[in-house]
């Protein structure tokens, strides 16, 4: 694999590319020497997507334009399937002893790094080594904070000893956070070195990610494609124009667009119910966002149902810290007394509060987002409505994350994955040592119910305690649960095999093959 340093990636790229590539297999080198799809027989697959990625290191980087990249560069000990249970991939087994403590993984022998070393259990060691060290500040330290010890007692067995019983253990693994890198190599945004479908070829920042495929994947018939390209474009009338000319081969799109798609010819619009939600993150350190009867006076001012019909066009439904698509583990919202649209009573709360005449703050949301930002618009004329006087600022993808990660924002409007298990829902974004609680939110009952949840073999008992968990965090409010939506994709009918689903784009796109 070539070493491609990737540092101007954390710039911001104003720059839109104005000339695309052909997709499938009309690329032509002649005029595109970045395309793998000129060479005969070969074929790429040419994505629109909507946002640069802010560096490749899966450990480190949350941003879903990065992750959507490093995805499909680095494989987890395990994977989710369409049915979204754990299944193999870099481990081909696993033994749990009976006291819950010990997890034994056997490694799929023979696995290559792209740089053609083997993988072995010293990387697996290393990778949640890494994870868990402080000074690396892994997005998902916190998912593994039960692991007491680690070892490799020989090159293809991994021995990971939890201080307690950990129920989302196994799901935790399957997530690329937690994805296995070479021990060797020492800046993962310098050099993309997995063990993945593909390779990085080249990247240009305000313009294309190209993927290669990996000729010597462990999963046989693996990936179909022989390349990936990424073309940035952050416009969505732009990718809409290249999925209806045939310039690109599919793309994610708007409720709107993929109505606006419906009659066009060769192409096809996929969707299913997606695992994120859309939200109103409120810093609880800031005031008077400290006051709980603050943050429960702008959760009754907010009108949910105007939302999911104007941003998303009913192509959402209501939810609570966990996605409908949980059905499991999902609350009903009726459950949840504040998503009452309740003018009054917000303006009773923030008079108790010692606010009668509202106060003036500020939304930040990400300015390539359409949805982000009508969303926050919206918002802000609800909040309007009992005296809230909320200014927008939009930020540049790469200054949004920044501000994601500082805990110093007032009011951001966002969206998160609510993952498969409700251990990632709610542990690990509002428990006061949990990786993505940027919000400064700390409540020691909540950090109880959710450790206790954690622990518990008995999945009625689990259960019982996130109910106790989602009803808590819903009532302190560090964060309003605003909409679940429906995910679209629009697919060129060249494209064979793309069937994406809440388990994660990677597993369709690896699958997915072009006509020639």
């Amino acid at each position: 694999m070539k070493k491609r340093f990737i540092a101007s990636l954390f710039l911001s790229a104003s720059l839109l590319l104005t000339a695309c590539s052909g997709g499938g297999s009309s690329a032509d080198p002649a005029k595109n020497p970045d395309s793998q799809a000129g060479a005969t027989g070969s074929t790429q697959l040419v994505i629109a997507a909507d946002q640069d990625p802010v560096g490749l290191d899966p450990h480190k980087v949350p941003a879903v334009s990065s992750n959507r990249i490093y995805s499909l560069v680095y494989d987890s000990l395990t994977k989710l399937d369409d049915n979204m249970s754990v299944v193999p991939a870099l481990a081909d087994s696993w033994k749990l002893s009976d006291d819950g403590k010990t997890v034994t993984f056997k490694l799929h022998e023979g696995v290559k790094f792209h740089n053609g070393r083997e993988m072995t259990s010293d990387d697996v060691k290393y990778s949640f080594e890494r994870i868990l060290n402080p000074d690396t500040g892994a997005v998902a330290k916190s998912y593994f904070s039960s692991v007491d010890a680690i070892e490799a007692p020989d090159k293809y067995t991994v021995v990971f000893k939890l201080k307690t019983p950990d129920a989302a253990f196994l799901a935790n693994t399957a997530s690329a956070y937690a994805s296995i890198v070479p021990k060797e190599v020492t800046d993962l945004n310098k050099e993309a070195v997995g063990t993945g479908p593909f390779e990085l070829e080249k990247m240009e920042s305000g313009q294309y990610v190209l993927l290669k495929k990996n000729p010597n994947y462990f999963v046989e018939g693996m990936p179909k494609v022989d390349s990936i390209k990424f073309q940035i474009m952050k416009d969505e009338a732009e990718r809409l124009a290249a999925i209806r000319t045939g310039k690109v081969d599919l793309t994610t799109v708007s409720a709107d667009s993929a109505k606006l798609l419906e009659s066009s010819k060769n192409v096809t619009i996929k969707n299913y119910q997606s695992m994120e939600y859309s939200y109103l993150g409120i810093n609880v350190a800031k005031k008077p966002f400290d006051d709980p009867r603050v943050r429960q006076a702008i959760s009754y001012a907010v009108d949910r149902n105007q939302l999911v019909q104007t941003v998303w066009k009913g192509q959402a439904a209501l939810t609570g810290p966990l996605s409908p698509a949980q059905t499991i583990w999902a609350l009903d919202t009726t459950e949840y007394p504040s998503y009452e649209h309740n003018v009054e009573k917000a303006k009773q709360l923030l008079a108790e509060a010692g606010l009668p005449n509202g106060f003036n703050t500020v939304i930040e949301t990400a300015s390539t987002y359409p949805d982000m930002i009508e969303t926050a618009q919206v918002l802000q004329q609800q909040l309007k409505a009992v005296g809230i006087n909320a200014e927008i600022k939009q930020l540049e993808w790469g200054n949004y994350i920044e501000t994601w990660k500082s805990k110093d924002m007032d009011l951001l409007v966002g969206r998160n994955t609510s993952g498969v298990d409700p251990d990632r829902s709610l542990r690990f974004f509002f428990s006061s040592e949990g990786s993505a609680n940027v919000w400064n939110y700390s409540n020691a009952k909540f950090d109880e119910l959710v450790q206790k949840a954690l622990e518990a073999t008995d999945q009625t008992e689990r259960k019982k305690l996130y109910d106790e968990a989602q009803k808590l965090v819903v009532e302190d409010a560090p964060n309003l649960f605003l909409a679940s939506p429906q995910n679209f994709y629009a697919v060129s009918d060249k494209v064979e095999g793309f069937t994406p689903s809440a388990a994660g784009e990677v597993y369709a796109l690896v699958k997915a093959s072009v006509k020639k």
